[in-house]
């Protein structure tokens, strides 16, 4: 029974901090300054997420969206989504696949 309580915490724990951490990753490369509650161009978080919930448990549906976002497959290329490597691009698409919390 400890070790369910310790896995349980230690997966919870791990969560929400992949949770910060993707949010960090979206504010340390630029997302913010248009996906969160601006005037700009790009739509909010929660409106993201609610597109991209139907991904969720797709095993390559992070990946294969982080790929059109780098290549303006989506829509207009946007030149801070093509400066994305590919593995943020991918851990920020399954960022919001989860719900962009």
């Amino acid at each position: 029974m400890k070790n369910l309580c310790a896995f349980t915490f230690a997966a919870l724990l791990f969560i929400t901090n992949s949770a910060n951490a993707n949010r960090e990753l979206a504010s340390s490369n630029g997302c913010m300054g248009c996906h969160a509650d601006t005037k700009f161009d790009g739509p909010p978080w929660p409106e993201l997420a609610g597109k991209y919930k139907k991904f969720q448990g797709q095993a390559d549906a992070a990946q294969i969206a982080g790929e059109k976002l780098r290549k303006g497959g989506f829509f207009k290329k946007v030149k801070a989504h093509q400066k994305l490597s590919p593995a943020t691009a991918t851990e920020l698409m399954q960022w919001i696949i989860d719900g962009a919390n």
